[in-house]
């Protein structure tokens, strides 16, 4: 009897033993509803930038290292996480590139993402569902734009979840005209709400009226979402900045205004003397976004705040749009 053919599996499949994973970063415009009863709760809209972002190294080794300065304990912890759910030999995890963190662009969920995905590449399976490599990493229990934008890119609409702990589906997401550039704005020595501020924050808050949520998906979904998929700039930045707007207003009691920094409060107003309409704080800030048409546009403003008294300690970074996942090379 001839012997049986041979048929591959991922278990004898040869497998990575290099993979790098670059990542962008994410912004989000605000939340559609927080602590109303019989309503999805959060959803959102954002969307995907080229940076900053991570470029992160995972190679099996013979002696576990780190190499990832002040990610460190993140990333430990992430991958703690993710021992737990499948056997993992020793990994060298170097960090290539990294943002800064708790500065409003997504992060975290970014990193472990990332982690999630490079270890799933390593063990030979097939891609997993971006929802499961989140789950894995322990992700998207809020806000799922910055899991839905790591795997797609673009400008992204996500429903919000009925039950806290699933995560948000992703209802639009079109692709954001490549010219268009976004100024980040970041006060040096600010940092944004996190961990169990943040969990504080949310739970001090009235219901957000069921008139704002409407408006708000009303912005997106009508406004926002049309006018970048006609590359109609104008109206994009009046739909962001109305939403901003709103959503600022609500959260102003936790976060102290509109804005979440003082110096960012005070620097609006040279953005309205020099008539910008579509600019934003992503997620809890500090960072604020602007949107502008072209990359001269957007150097040309940052020159001109950085001028001003309260531009002058500020961080500014020029991005473009990401209109796709993130990419995964593997040796």
């Amino acid at each position: 009897m001839p012997p049986a053919p041979y048929i591959p599996t991922a278990a004898n499949l040869p497998h990575p033993t290099d993979v790098t994973v670059t990542t962008g970063a994410r912004l989000h415009f605000g939340m559609f509803s927080v602590g109303q009863p019989d309503i999805r709760a959060y959803g959102g809209v954002g969307m995907m930038i080229d940076r900053p972002g991570f470029s992160i190294r995972v190679r099996e080794v013979e002696r576990s290292t780190r190499l990832c300065g002040r990610w460190d304990k993140r990333v430990a912890m992430i991958l703690e996480r993710l021992r737990a759910e499948r056997w993992l030999g020793p990994l060298s995890v170097e960090l290539l590139a990294s943002p800064e963190a708790h500065s409003g662009l997504g992060s975290g969920t970014q990193l472990g993402m990332a982690l999630a995905h490079a270890v799933s590449k390593l063990s030979g399976e097939e891609a997993p569902a971006p929802e499961e490599l989140a789950r894995r990493a322990g992700r998207g229990l809020r806000s799922a734009l910055g899991l839905h934008g790591y795997a797609v890119g673009g400008l992204l609409v996500e429903a919000g979840h009925r039950q806290s702990d699933e995560i948000s589906p992703l209802i639009s997401r079109v692709t954001v005209p490549a010219d268009w550039r976004c100024l980040l704005i970041r006060p040096r020595d600010a940092v944004g709400i996190s961990g169990s501020t943040e969990t504080q924050g949310f739970a001090s808050l009235a219901p957000m009226p069921t008139t704002t949520t409407d408006r708000l998906c009303r912005l997106a979904l009508l406004e926002l979402v049309p006018a970048v998929m006609e590359n109609d700039f104008d109206n994009a930045c009046r739909a962001i900045r109305e939403f901003g707007q709103l959503v600022g207003a609500y959260f102003a009691p936790v976060q102290g205004g509109v804005f979440a920094s003082p110096q960012i409060r005070r620097l609006e107003a040279e953005l309205i003397a020099r008539n910008v309409t579509g600019y934003g704080q992503s997620s809890w800030g500090p960072t604020l976004f602007v949107l502008c048409p072209h990359t001269d546009a957007a150097a040309d403003l940052a020159r001109d705040l950085a001028a001003t008294t309260d531009g002058q300690n500020c961080e500014y970074t020029i991005a473009s749009p990401l209109n796709q996942g993130a990419q995964i090379r593997a040796n």
